[in-house]
């Protein structure tokens, strides 16, 4: 099988994979260099010893940000595969998904620092992140239009498992408009450690997947 003939949820898998090869080194160094720091009195992350506390901050959200996209590429993956079978028609602009998925992966480990706009990070790099923070939002929405392309073009077989996908695009939207938002420098600081964040965190991690397939999601006629 060609890589042009891969299922989307395939291309989901692999790019989920190769992110996941890049991001967890970084969370295992910072639990090493903690680990470190309590059993043998390093300092690395201990500001009165000369440490640096940001270390660890970058150190995780380097992990921590790209850590949400595993859960949520394969879940756009699946909506990918399920959204065909349920508008009985191939889908819309399957390359332009495919270098979708692609971009939000590598995206992804650019905006780690959104997470530490109320530090004193530059505010140079504050800027850098925030646009960043805002591209990442073109290749999801390309993702959404060809979901929406391929369900208006199709001939839609209403079960179920459609009724969750069109459940996914509401919790979906909110979850991305909130993240951009949280990814603004003067906004981020407003809502800041209020539960406005708690609120976009559970849209994207749980809402979305859980809202992107039901019991049965793959049981569609494609007739």
């Amino acid at each position: 099988m060609s890589l042009r003939r891969m299922p989307l949820f395939a291309w989901a898998s692999l790019v989920t994979s190769i992110m996941i090869i890049f991001a967890m080194p970084a969370v295992m160094l910072a639990a090493n260099l903690v680990g470190v720091d309590r059993q043998v009195a390093t300092h690395f992350f201990n500001p009165a010893e000369g440490g640096d506390a940001l270390l660890w901050q970058h150190l995780f959200w380097f992990f921590g940000h790209p850590e949400v996209y595993f859960i949520f590429i394969p879940a756009l993956g699946f909506v990918s595969t399920m959204i065909p079978t349920f508008a009985r028609r191939p889908m819309f602009g399957h390359d332009a998904v495919v270098l979708s998925l692609i971009a939000t992966g590598f995206l992804s480990f650019g905006l780690w620092v959104h997470h530490m706009f109320a530090t004193n990070v530059p505010e140079l790099g504050k800027s850098f992140f925030t646009a960043m923070s805002f591209m990442i939002a073109i290749p999801t929405a390309i993702q959404l239009f060809c979901w929406i392309a391929t369900l208006w073009t199709g001939r839609l077989n209403f079960r179920p498992p459609l009724y969750f996908i069109l459940g996914f695009f509401f919790t979906f939207m909110i979850g991305g408009l909130t993240g951009i938002i949280v990814g603004s420098v003067p906004l981020d600081l407003q809502v800041h450690d209020t539960y406005f964040v708690v609120a976009h965190l559970h849209y994207v991690v749980i809402g979305a997947p859980c809202f992107r397939c039901s019991p049965r999601s793959f049981t569609g006629s494609r007739r």
